[in-house]
């Protein structure tokens, strides 16, 4: 070999594009092809399918002679009857005759194990499994095995199991002869085909000694270590590697002192042939079997397989002048080149790894055994090998990942293209409302291009004979694969790409059925009463298809065959024998090859028939459970309502038995009153005298014994009977809270508002402290974003009531269990007329309740407002169902409230995840935090998961500052498949106070079968120590209480004048009804637009959105369309980003973390107020 080629390093012949271009030796073959061979293999594919075993018999003698007048080229009756002919047929060629070559190669170098396995012929391939002498390593002129073009997953384990089980055999035959010394057997063994081709010597299964087997060495090891020269002989001229090392890093030279042994390893005949047998597979690939037909054409360059892109062995890295060079163990494996200090270390202690995406590889020019490898920045590995041929070896096997990996990373590129692609033309085509179907017959060519291979049953034909011995054959049947055409099969292997085929084959099958339509109502009555397909039957549409496909090539081979004897005799006339001969061939194929097509047309509209008739009763089905499942749903809740009322109805007979009770005590406590008094006045009147005296105080006390003490015990007995069977009945802690809620409701227990108390007007008495300085300078910095919100608030939307289209939402969104809210395509008619930017500036709706807080001494009443104002942001979610817009990439908002005195403004920062980040001030707070959120819909409902943190920085009277940090809770939509959709928040939020330890928890109860548990929040805020001080109660839609628990968590009761004292801390505004999209009051001033903000504005603010504009404004077909529009614009800006190599960064935020919750978060750069007030957006993108 030439040492400049041997230098080259081999292209990468991954792709199907150069399969594509390579000339096939069956051209070659058919131009070769003679008239006479022509028709003979035309005869002879007409005698196979017919299934004459006399004819057959006959045929097969004709073929055994090798100038006779039966000789095939190019192929074999075997490989002729793989394709075409019935597994009986195949059968009866197998057990004629022992001289059959049953590994004999067609002229693509197929044997007929690659026919079987690539046509997906199960008892076929089953069928040349058990012959003996099969053997499966053979490679066609592709460089693929019959493993390789293995059609589907049934016969790619066949093959492997069939593999598995021979070398598990052979390796047990080959340690019982090493074990003997039989080494002549070990010799026939090593040079069978099969075991040539599959068993690899270097295994460490192979080893059969103890003490080689622990320190992981070879057979080769063994041998040398047992000083077996006739055993290393046989080792070294059967491929074994007198460079593999053990765990130790030892060469089979190293385990042994013998001089004689050593020598014999290192520079014997037979290891100079394995060394130069080691540098060609580093050269043209490890497969064993690579060229042995030497047919390989020039543009027919061996293929990389796996093997020869991974490696594993010691080499020596160079470490540094100190130590030199050190022997590490080195993995090239999947792409990555990782090396470990010892062969143990392997998997648990890497010392370093380079990807072959991003490698360079270089040979020194001095010495051969070193080499370098370059990875990223400075990352480079000097290594040194002991031997010129192992370096070699490990250059090519390194030369040839790399290149594997660059163009896995172009392919994978490409078809990342191809999937946006496809999932863009999807979406779209949901957008427009059409079907798969109509989808597909735009698209004419797709069908025509994936058309190829489609193939049918054949008909039974049979050659008039006179023989009366026929096989039986099946007849039309029908089956779900297809037979590519050999063009068609990928070099990597027809296993994966066959599973696709078969996807794609279903969908054109279906577009076709509906173009032609001719006979379907007819198919489809009779497999309406089949309903399946016989497991026999699948092999139908395989045969038929490659019957047609023969046909036409012996149509080729005659026509070529005319044409080269009418290049040879121009004046050969028309009634030559051999062209009559001919003419009638061609005639007899074409009517063969008319009655496949019509047998083909036949299946194929019965396997739709069969198909649609599935797709109608899945769909019916589906139909079906749907509406099952929206009748369950329906009396579930139905059946939560009526638990609901009962509820009801027995927490209101509670309480009346509770206040029977309480009467019955208060009637009693005023008869022994009275006995009392009566006691008292006898004892003090001094008038009377002692006997009269005893005999009044004796009067009593029997009147007492005899009467009261019967009554009184009687009630007493009552009153603790009726006490024990409500305490067994209703002793439950789940109703607490809804006592504590009755009580209010029914005014048992006293409420004040907690500004208006009396710990408030004590507070007010006080003298303003020392706090007054940083609120007036925050509050100079805010006031000049105040301009353009002159104008009052805006009150109502320009629509009066919602006019949306109505569809159902449980039908749009059946379609898409189990994916993210945020990354589905729905209709605008499912939208609010807000973004996701907005709906965070929703928070700010109780504002006041900060400002509250801020202006409270006690820093535990403070927690109490913050808790209430983390509660209060979800009061609005109320009704709330409609998605929101999802915000652009750049996106801005920003909202100020002159009366209130706070500015807000927010900026979506990343779109995948999809995170805004917000900053709100105002003189006595600051409020940060970003909208991280994460939804998926699971059918009967939709969970948002708000991800981010919440910072609250408070400016307290008392003077200092308090940092506040919580996570929202989830918010979730149910009622989805009853059309009653619902919004539900539940979960734990703890609310931190930072600065003094303080902590509020509030538990967010989600909606029970109960009426009553709607909507509840209960808390508690504890001190530093842990120790209750408040306890907060009321529901998250309407009220807040709070009530003071120092030192204990009381139990609500009306009867403790403590207890009862409770504080309304917060209330939610009224909702008018009549409002469109359910929207509130304060949504409804976040989207105006005065001509006196726009001007202030930057052209990425929310209020200039087009589609969002024209949905508040109810033009729903325009705010479809420029919703699209903006989306589009969106991609193609991130494409060119990603052309350019850029990556997007916000304009108005940093990330930056927390010096005091060490917690990362999005800080505002504070440049945003500052071109406000400029008017300067130059850097401002236009998005919209």
């Amino acid at each position: 070999m030439d040492s400049e080629a041997s230098l080259e390093p081999p292209g990468s012949n991954n792709s199907a594009e150069n399969v594509e271009k390579m000339p096939t030796q069956a051209q070659s073959a058919i131009g070769s092809m003679t008239l006479e061979q022509s028709v003979r293999t035309f005869r002879l594919f007409e005698i196979l399918r017919s299934g004459d075993t006399n004819a057959i018999s006959k045929a097969i003698k004709e073929t055994r002679e090798p100038q006779g007048a039966g000789a095939l080229t190019g192929t074999t009756i075997l490989h002729l009857a793989i394709q075409c002919a019935e597994p009986q047929v195949v059968e009866f060629i197998l057990s004629l005759g022992d001289d059959l070559d049953i590994n004999a190669r067609d002229r693509d170098g197929n044997t007929p194990l690659h026919l079987a396995a690539q046509l997906g012929r199960g008892p076929l391939v089953r069928e040349l499994l058990n012959r003996p002498s099969v053997n499966d390593s053979i490679v066609n002129y592709r460089g693929q095995t019959a493993l390789d073009v293995a059609r589907n997953p049934e016969i790619f384990q066949q093959l492997q199991l069939a593999r598995s089980l021979f070398i598990d055999s052979k390796t047990q035959e080959i340690q019982s002869l090493v074990y003997q010394g039989d080494y002549d057997n070990l010799e026939r063994v090593l040079e069978e085909p099969r075991v040539e081709g599959i068993l690899d010597v270097n295994s460490l299964d192979l080893v059969t000694d103890p003490t080689t087997a622990q320190s992981g060495g070879t057979l080769l090891h063994e041998g040398a270590r047992k000083k077996d020269t006739r055993l290393i002989q046989i080792l070294l001229m059967h491929g074994a590697d007198p460079f593999r090392r053990d765990k130790k890093g030892r060469l089979p030279q190293d385990v042994t002192k013998d001089d004689k042994t050593r020598a014999i390893v290192k520079k014997s005949p037979a290891a100079v042939i394995a060394q130069r047998g080691i540098q060609e597979k580093a050269i043209l690939g490890s497969n064993p079997a690579q060229g042995v037909s030497g047919r390989t054409g020039a543009g027919e360059a061996p293929l990389v397989g796996k093997d020869a892109r991974e490696m594993r062995g010691y080499l020596k890295k160079w470490t540094n002048y100190t130590s030199g060079y050190k022997l590490r163990w080195f993995v090239l494996e999947d792409g990555v080149l990782s090396y470990y200090k010892h062969q143990d270390d392997a998997g648990s202690a890497c010392r370093g790894a380079i990807n072959m995406k991003i490698a360079r590889l270089s040979m020194d020019a001095q010495d051969k055994t070193r080499f370098e490898i370059h990875g990223k920045s400075s990352v480079k590995y000097h290594l040194k090998a002991n031997h010129v041929v192992e370096a070699k070896r490990w250059f090519w096997t390194l030369n040839n990942a790399i290149q594997w990996a660059k163009d896995e990373a172009k392919e994978e590129q490409k078809r990342q293209t191809r999937h946006a692609e496809a999932l863009r033309q999807a979406k779209m085509d949901q957008i427009e409302g059409r079907s798969p179907t109509e989808a597909a017959t735009e698209s004419p060519n797709l069908a025509a291009s994936k058309s190829n291979g489609k193939g049918l049953a054949p008909p039974s034909l049979s050659v008039p004979s006179g023989n009366t011995s026929k096989l039986t054959t099946y007849g039309s049947r029908t089956t779900l694969n297809s037979v590519p055409a050999d063009e068609e099969v990928s070099i990597h292997g027809s296993y994966d790409q066959s599973v696709l085929q078969n996807e794609v084959n279903r969908v054109v099958s279906h577009v076709t059925s509906h173009l032609d339509g001719e006979g379907d109502e007819d198919d489809y009555g009779e497999y309406a009463s089949s309903r399946d397909i016989s497991p026999s039957d699948k092999d139908a549409l395989n045969i038929t298809a490659q019957s047609a496909k023969l046909q036409l090539e012996i149509l080729a081979n005659v026509v070529a065959a005319l044409q080269a004897e009418k290049s040879k005799d121009p004046n050969l006339p028309i009634s030559d024998p051999t062209v009559g001969q001919a003419l009638v061939a061609y005639e007899a194929a074409v009517s063969s090859l008319e009655g496949l097509v019509q047998n083909l047309l036949k299946i194929s509209r019965d396997r739709d028939s069969y198909w649609q008739y599935r797709l109608n009763r899945e769909a019916y089905l589906r139909k079906m459970w749907e509406e099952s499942m929206a009748r369950i749903a329906q009396e579930h809740e139905e059946l939560q309502s009526k638990m609901g009322e009962s509820e009801e109805k027995r927490r209101r007979t509670k309480r009346a038995l509770k206040e029977a009770l309480e009467g019955v005590s208060a009637h009693t406590s005023r008869r022994g009153s009275k006995v009392a008094s009566r006691i008292q006045v006898s004892g003090e009147d001094s008038r009377v005298g002692g006997d009269e005296a005893k005999e009044l105080i004796a009067q009593p006390m029997e009147y007492m014994t005899e009467n009261e003490e019967n009554e009184s015990g009687k009630s007493l007995r009552r009153k603790r009977s009726a006490l024990s069977r409500i305490s067994s009945l209703y002793d439950s802690g789940s109703d607490d809270d809804d006592e504590f809620f009755d009580a209010i409701d029914a005014g048992e227990i006293e409420v004040e508002d907690m500004t208006t108390s009396k710990v408030m007007e004590k507070e007010k008495e006080k003298p303003e402290l020392e706090s007054t300085e940083p609120r007036a300078a925050k509050r100079d910095e805010i006031v000049p974003s105040f301009k353009g919100y002159e104008e009052p608030v805006r009150t109502r939307l320009k629509l009066d009531n919602d006019n949306r289209p109505k569809i159902s939402l449980w039908g749009i969104l059946k379609s898409m269990i189990g994916k993210d809210m945020t990354k589905m395509t729905l209709p605008v008619s499912f939208n609010e007329p807000t973004s996701l930017l907005q709906r965070v500036a929703e928070d700010l709706e109780y504002a006041d309740l900060l400002d509250i807080a801020a202006d409270r001494s006690d820093s535990m009443e403070r927690l109490v407002y913050v808790a209430a104002y983390a509660a209060s942001e979800y009061a609005s979610t109320i009704g709330r169902v409609a998605k929101p817009f999802n915000p652009l990439l750049g996106e801005t908002f920003e909202y100020a409230r002159p009366d209130k005195g706070y500015r807000f403004f927010i900026e979506q920062v990343s779109h995948h995840p999809p995170i805004g980040a917000a900053w709100a001030e105002s003189p006595k707070w600051d409020y940060w935090g970003e909208s991280a959120l994460k939804s998926k819909f699971y059918g009967k409902s939709f969970d948002i998961n708000l991800l981010g943190t919440w910072f609250l920085k408070l400016r307290p009277v008392s003077g200092g500052e308090e940092l506040y940090t919580w996570k929202k809770v989830t918010s979730s939509v149910i009622g989805i498949i009853t059309g009653n959709p619902t919004v539900d928040n539940y979960g734990l939020m703890e609310i931190k106070n930072w600065t003094t330890g303080e902590v509020c928890y509030l538990d967010f109860k989600p909606r029970g079968w109960k009426a009553s548990s709607a909507y509840q929040v209960t808390g508690k805020v504890v001190d530093r120590d842990g120790t209750p001080r408040w306890s907060i109660g009321g529901r998250w839609n309407d009220k807040i209480y709070a009530r003071h628990t120092p030192g204990f968590e009381a139990q609500v009761s009306g009867q403790d004048p403590e207890s009862a004292k409770t504080f309304l801390v917060w209330q939610s505004h009224p909702r008018p009804s009549g409002i469109p999209f359910n929207l509130t009051p304060f949504v409804i001033t976040l989207n105006a637009l005065p001509e006196g903000l726009r001007e202030h504005l930057p052209p990425t603010d929310t209020r200039l959105r087009p589609d969002q504009r024209a949905m508040e404004d109810g033009e729903y077909d325009l705010a479809a369309n420029e919703k699209h529009r903006v989306e589009e614009k969106q991609r193609a800006k991130r494409r060119e980003r990603e052309a350019k190599g850029e990556e997007y960064r916000p304009q108005w935020f940093i990330r930056a973390k927390c010096p005091i919750t060490g917690e990362e978060y999005w800080a505002h750069n504070g440049k945003y107020w500052e071109c406000r007030e400029r008017h300067d957006w130059s850097a401002s993108e236009d998005i919209f």
